[in-house]
């Protein structure tokens, strides 16, 4: 089926006998015991409001009690009942956190897992393939968790057009679903593994062995009451037999499939429903039918922002179709959207560019769009336009080109003289005159040892150091340790201690490797900054480069 495919999401549920018994009041949960309080979170799962409750409560009792396995399983149980929020980031990266602390590589797996599944349902597959990446070394020691990421990573292989290596995955997950008996004890993971294996089955053209996964999944879905894996299932055999052309068969059941999705929240596959029902009106001759079913893709794709890349077809059809008709005005308006459409594509699928272009790319839909405008206005005029148009874009491409060309080179020569540069020793400036500050040479002498001191235990790391509170410490006051600050290292307080901060990354990512594996915002924490962006600030003011690209040509370096 070429629709969308499920994320995989951790049930940590399986296993544990459900009681039932009724809890009064916040104080009475207080005193259940943690075992007690996981059954009744199980039991209410269901409800979020009333499993959230549970899961606050474990959390907080872990956090009284400084257990941090409860603590883990506190924020792990609120990011599964909150998966579809953004609250889930700051749940996973808790979890993160607290696991490298405490060196936990299980639940390090589920804190990357969390955040990749959440990226996956907001499109942002940039992110949700990295996160997968990043869960993949710590979950492979866990059966269960290494399920989940392989699975995870055939459906993003599968949105990247690598069906094969997608079907390979799902085989070995097929594997491990069947010899835990998924079909009794995960009776949801085990339909959306038996549909993944039926939609990439077909995507690789074994139609046969399609077929014979959609039957099973039709069966069990119908078993198991899951009407909304019935219907999905009913879809993939829809597809699977317009790929046999067995057009019949395939519109009475994507029609059905129609008529059910329309009234549930599964734009997704709604999209790529709606995308096959117009090809096979299109087979059918029903011109007209087919005209309202792409331009329903087009709707969807208007209010998601997301599409499939062979969904992008309908508007070649639409295209075309106004063309034929000589209506310049909604040829121009479809060719605007493809070219939108085109723009998402090549952020989501930049490494699959190659396979999405058909006979509409982007230059040819940029020439079309010129013509179509041509039939609209003056001809005249349009000439002018477009010979001023050429000059411009010429110019701003060979401008583009030249800036580019400069900046890489600018940013090759900062690199290196970064990656060259030895670390400087802390040099002592000579304290000459001290009383010309108003201060006495007693006190600058001292406040420079301290300082001298600061730089060589990196105590700079700690985040949310303030001028007050190291003035206290050097006991001293702040008016003259600024001062100070700003006469002997030649920059204000912030200035110094962020220039510290930068230095000590710098060669920390030259010399560990390690380190240069941390994501940029774990770097960023490292060496005492509250946020990337003013991590990220500052690196580029004393370096001149960003810390990514430092980073991406130190792995270089190293690799040659």
């Amino acid at each position: 089926m070429k629709s969308n495919s499920t994320i995989l999401f951790i049930i940590f549920f399986i296993g544990y006998n459900c009681y039932s018994q009724k809890y009064n009041g916040i104080d009475s949960l207080n005193s259940l015991t943690f075992d007690e309080l996981q059954k009744q979170l199980i039991k209410n799962f269901k409800d979020p409001t009333k499993s959230t409750l549970y899961a606050k409560i474990i959390l907080e009792k872990a956090k009284k009690k400084k257990d941090t396995a409860q603590i883990l399983n506190g924020y792990s149980y609120l990011s599964i009942i909150h998966k579809g929020d953004s609250i889930v980031l700051s749940y996973a990266d808790s979890i993160i956190k607290i696991s490298k602390e405490i060196d936990n590589i299980r639940f390090l797996g589920i804190g990357f897992l969390n955040k990749g599944g959440y990226y996956f349902k907001k499109r942002k597959f940039n992110k949700s393939l990295d996160n997968f990446l990043h869960a993949k070394p710590y979950a492979d020691s866990f059966p269960r968790l290494s399920y989940i990421v392989d699975h995870s990573m055939g459906i993003l292989k599968n949105r990247l057009g690598e069906h094969q290596e997608a079907l390979d995955i799902y085989k070995k997950s097929w594997a491990y679903v069947k010899k835990r008996n998924f079909k009794k004890t995960d009776n949801n993971n085990y339909l959306i593994t038996i549909h993944s294996l039926a939609s990439s089955y077909n995507k690789v053209g074994k139609y046969d062995s399609a077929t014979f996964y959609n039957k099973l999944g039709i069966k069990e879905a119908l078993r198991s009451k899951n009407e909304l894996k019935y219907h999905h299932f009913l879809l993939s055999e829809g597809i699977n037999n317009f790929s046999l052309k067995n057009y019949n068969a395939a519109y009475d059941s994507i029609t059905k499939v129609v008529t059910n999705f329309s009234h549930k929240i599964d734009t997704p596959n709604l999209i790529v429903t709606y995308y096959y029902y117009g090809k096979i009106l299109l087979k059918k001759e029903k011109i007209d039918s087919a005209l309202i079913s792409f331009k329903k893709v087009d709707s969807l794709f208007s209010s998601t922002g997301d599409i499939f890349p062979e969904a992008r077809e309908s508007y070649e059809f639409l295209i075309d179709h106004y063309k034929a008709k000589k209506d310049h005005k909604n040829q121009l308006k479809y060719i605007e959207r493809l070219l939108k459409v085109d723009s998402v594509l090549n952020t989501n699928y930049k490494y699959l560019s190659r396979k999405i272009i058909r006979e509409y790319d982007t230059p040819k839909l940029i020439q079309e769009k010129e013509s179509a405008i041509f039939e609209l206005e003056d001809k005249n005029i349009i000439i002018k336009n477009r010979l001023l148009l050429v000059s411009i874009l010429l110019g701003l491409s060979i401008f583009v080109l030249t800036y580019y060309y400069r900046r890489q080179k600018t940013l090759k020569k900062r690199f290196n003289e970064l990656i060259n540069t030895l670390p400087k020793k802390n040099i002592k400036k000579e304290i000459n005159n001290a009383e010309s500050i108003g201060i006495s040479k007693d006190i600058v002498d001292h406040i420079l040892n301290r300082l001298e001191e600061f730089e060589n235990n990196a105590e700079f790391l700690c985040s949310g150091i303030t001028i007050h509170e190291l003035s206290k410490r050097f006991e001293t006051n702040s008016k003259y340790l600024s001062k100070i600050i700003n006469t002997y290292k030649n920059k204000n307080f912030s200035l110094y201690i962020n220039d510290l901060r930068i230095s000590h990354s710098v060669e920390k990512l030259k010399s560990d490797k390690r380190f240069r594996k941390y994501t940029i915002e774990a770097t960023a924490a490292e060496v005492g900054f509250n946020t990337t962006q003013a991590f990220s600030k500052a690196f580029y003011k004393k370096t001149g480069i960003y810390p990514s690209y430092f980073i991406k040509n130190l792995e270089k370096t190293y690799c040659d």
